[in-house]
């Protein structure tokens, strides 16, 4: 299953000070120890996993809401990475190498700094956005196994982004950074109610009632005394008229 995780995490930069938006995402506090062990400052609430979920199509929106510019040191970047809770939780990434799982967006083209010798930057003008980091296609995290319980934390997304406001007077601001963190629970079972067995009882057979007989057929032994009997009726009738012929 494929979950579209941090789908347009939106910073949005006012003076000295950062601020985001996420997609479909519920901003929180960033109280709890595991946001507070990350240094996060920003917090919002993921969606829930499944051991192999994963999370894709990831990318992180920089707009400038200053009244100036902005200015981002390459060499100042950390690439964003995801940090199980538990040690029995594993995420995996597809690619593992971060620099091949993460790319700058195709409008931030970095120039050599005039400023800091040897490094490179990107200028953002003043109430402009930009695409500034996306997962490359097919770049992936998967929840790979976890010993959480339904409905608990199994991992923070962590994504940092070092930046230097520019005062009026064009000065360079000392470096800030904004760190982003989404956390991740396990997702909780569905219930399954079985369905209740009924039991039909079968209904007894109806007997079709044999009627009675009628007539009874006499065979053997009784036939023969009846015929036996009707001779001796038929013999003695034959005597009594011989003797009244004599």
């Amino acid at each position: 299953m494929n979950t579209k995780g941090l789908v347009g995490i939106i910073l949005l930069f006012v003076t000295t000070q950062a601020f985001a938006a996420v997609g479909d995402y519920t901003e929180t506090a960033c109280t709890a120890e595991y946001f507070t062990i990350n240094n996060c400052n920003l917090c919002f609430e993921g969606t829930s996993l499944s051991v192999g979920d994963k999370i894709d199509g990831l990318y992180d929106t920089w707009t400038n809401n200053n009244s100036t510019e902005q200015l981002i040191y390459k060499d100042e970047q950390m690439l964003p990475e995801m940090v199980p809770l538990s040690p029995g939780t594993v995420f995996t990434a597809n690619p593992l190498d971060s620099t091949a799982f993460w790319k700058y967006g195709n409008q931030v083209i970095w120039t050599d700094s005039v400023i800091k010798a040897g490094s490179q930057e990107f200028m953002l003008d003043a109430g402009k956005s930009v695409k500034f980091l996306e997962a490359d296609i097919g770049a992936s995290y998967t929840l790979a196994s976890t010993d959480k319980a339904d409905g608990e934390l199994v991992g923070v997304l962590k994504i940092p982004l070092a930046y230097h406001n520019i005062d009026i007077d064009g000065n360079e601001g000392v470096k800030e950074i904004q760190t982003e963190c989404v956390s991740y629970t396990t997702k909780v079972a569905a219930t399954t109610v079985a369905a209740p067995i009924e039991i039909v009882t079968p209904e007894p057979p109806v007997m079709t009632p044999v009627p009675e007989k009628m007539t009874t057929v006499k065979t053997g032994s009784e036939s023969l005394i009846f015929m036996a009997f009707a001779l001796l009726i038929a013999a003695g009738i034959v005597i009594a008229r011989n003797r009244k012929v004599q």
